[in-house]
């Protein structure tokens, strides 16, 4: 199977709830992988499970590959494995750089609107 049919495979575990399944696929994706979207979806399904601080790093390292689409949702993702790790602060700094963000694909608006609804919360 190729990367790309890998990664389907994996969407679709997910899909089915079978968020263990879908790791293990997203784990052999990221080896050796330059690809953000492989980091970010694992970093999201470690969230699925409640594994926080074991999202951070996957969802950082997919930040830092620039992703073509989808920064400020990875973001906000990042900015909720913060506060649920206890780094608030962290958190706060996320929803800010996102906040100041044009909308983009495949959140649009929802995703500035978000930071600015969670840093009214928080902040």
């Amino acid at each position: 199977m190729s990367k790309e049919q890998d990664y389907q495979q994996a969407l679709k575990l997910e899909e089915q709830q079978d968020f263990p399944g879908a790791l293990s696929v997203y784990k052999k994706l990221i080896e050796g992988s330059d690809d953000p979207r492989y980091f970010i979806a694992y970093g999201v399904c470690l969230q699925r499970l409640s594994h926080w601080k074991q999202s951070i790093a996957p969802l950082e390292h997919g930040i830092e590959l620039k992703p073509h689409y989808c920064e400020g949702d990875a973001r906000l993702f990042l900015a909720t494995a913060y506060l649920e790790s206890g780094q608030k602060k962290k958190a706060i700094e996320q929803w800010k750089l996102v906040s100041q963000m044009e909308p983009e694909y495949p959140s649009y608006e929802h995703v500035p609107d978000e930071a600015k609804r969670m840093l009214a919360k928080y902040a």
